[in-house]
């Protein structure tokens, strides 16, 4: 009998992985079986079994498995938000194929790389880690049937059909979605209450407080993928950081403590008067220029005679508002680039170009066929003007920095589609912010620094 319990809590570590197994699965086996014995028991209890495949996954689930779900979640949410935007989702099957992306792999690798990095920084044991994931299958999988029945039932009301039974159980499945939800959330819950109350009371207060925050993930999960782009996108850049200083943790406990390197000053970095005075100059050439072109893009069709209609004002107005946020892009790169490097010049000249070509795409007015892709192409530019200056926060090699730039840049094109199309207006606000910040700064250069008094 000993043997045969022993084989089973020997076929129980093998949950955990291997270099865990090479040092410690001899004590803990034999801890296991000493207390075994001292308790009568003559196999693993199905608790014990269950808490020991736990605390074996979670051995495995490195800071490098959130950053793979992380990474998962990311590319899902592009791939929908690509079928949303484009023309690809007028594809047979493509709406289909947007709903299980956004709505139900999407959301799923997020959940799993939340809950790595919950159990990683020690907010999440094992046991819970494992079944906040097991929960978060089926309630995101409700999730998406919720959307999918809610997507039948309009498509069946607009042809005056009949009433499929799919079609009509959207609230069946979104209370299962609900109940599923709300019992994945009970462990991380209760985890975050302490353990000073009583367990009944604990469990009680849990379940109240995961079913209201279900109910809000749920909805953010069916109402925005486009957030959950940028949401993936900052959960990718945190893994990967939590990875790199676990790894650098794990080097300093058997590296010799080196000599510490004094580190480079952090203040902000000197502005020229050269320097400070083109970008006062092309911020209030971008000030004054961009409010008269938003002015016109909203009144034009009023006083212009050569107007066609509101809509022809609009075109213009919003071309050569981006037009005129060029100036204020180059002087906020030149101000820039002594504080966070050369990448500034490169992002700048990626907004620039961005810049260039939804112009170019407002000039053709409303309705051209090529319109709307060179919209796409500018949020696209736009969007990796913004992730350049973050390439530096990417712990790694190289090529790894590279591949996760690129995915950020294109998560950016979200933003950078908002940015575009507001380019007119939201120029002279950043103009004015840049002349405040510049007086302010040549100001303080200015001052003259008190000199000690000699006795």
């Amino acid at each position: 009998m000993s043997n045969d319990r022993r084989r089973r809590y020997a076929r129980l570590l093998r949950w955990y992985p291997r270099s865990w197994r090479e040092d410690n699965s001899r004590i803990v086996l034999d801890s296991l079986e000493q207390h075994a014995s001292d308790q009568g028991i003559a196999r693993p209890s199905i608790p014990e079994a269950w808490s020991l495949r736990a605390n074996g996954l979670g051995e495995r689930a490195t800071p490098g498995w959130a950053a793979g779900f992380a990474g998962a979640a990311l590319i899902a949410f592009l791939g929908a938000t690509a079928l949303l935007l484009s023309n690809a989702g007028m594809l047979p099957g493509a709406g289909g194929v947007r709903l299980l992306l956004a709505v139900y792999i999407g959301p799923f690798a997020f959940a799993l790389a939340a809950v790595v990095l919950l159990h990683q920084a020690g907010r999440l044991s094992a046991p819970a880690a494992l079944s906040t994931a097991a929960g978060a299958l089926p309630a995101f999988g409700f999730g998406a049937l919720t959307a999918a029945s809610w997507a039948v039932a309009f498509e069946e009301a607009d042809a005056g059909a009949g009433r499929s039974w799919f079609g009509s159980s959207t609230l069946v499945f979104l209370i299962l979605a609900w109940s599923a939800g709300t019992i994945a959330l009970i462990a991380p819950v209760s985890s975050m209450l302490g353990k000073r109350r009583s367990l009944p009371l604990r469990l009680v207060q849990s379940i109240f407080l995961a079913a209201p925050v279900a109910l809000i993930l749920g909805a953010l999960t069916l109402m925005a993928p486009m957030l959950g782009t940028l949401g993936a996108a900052v959960q990718l850049v945190v893994a990967l950081r939590f990875r790199s200083s676990t790894k650098r943790a794990a080097a300093m406990h058997q590296a010799v403590p080196a000599a510490a390197q004094p580190s480079p000053p952090t203040g902000a970095a000197f502005l020229n008067r050269w320097r400070g005075a083109a970008a006062y100059a092309a911020a209030l050439v971008t000030l004054i220029v961009g409010l008269g072109c938003a002015v016109f893009a909203l009144t034009g069709s009023n006083w212009a005679p050569m107007i066609i209609d509101s809509t022809h004002a609009m075109n213009l107005g919003l071309a050569g508002g981006a037009l005129a946020a060029i100036p204020v892009s180059l002087a906020a790169g030149m101000v820039l680039t002594p504080r966070f490097g050369s990448v500034m010049r490169w992002s700048a000249i990626l907004c620039c170009v961005s810049l260039t070509v939804v112009a170019i795409a407002q000039l053709l007015g409303a309705g051209h066929p090529t319109q709307w892709p060179l919209i796409l192409v500018a949020a696209t530019l736009m969007g990796f003007a913004l992730a350049l200056p973050f390439e530096r926060l990417v712990p790694g090699a190289r090529l790894l920095r590279i591949i996760v730039t690129a995915v950020l840049g294109l998560a950016g094109a979200i933003i950078g589609l908002n940015l575009v199309m507001m380019a007119a207006f939201i120029a002279p606000l950043a103009a004015a912010a840049l002349l405040v910040w510049l007086v302010i700064r040549l100001s303080g250069q200015r001052r003259p620094v008190p000199q000690p008094v000699r006795q």
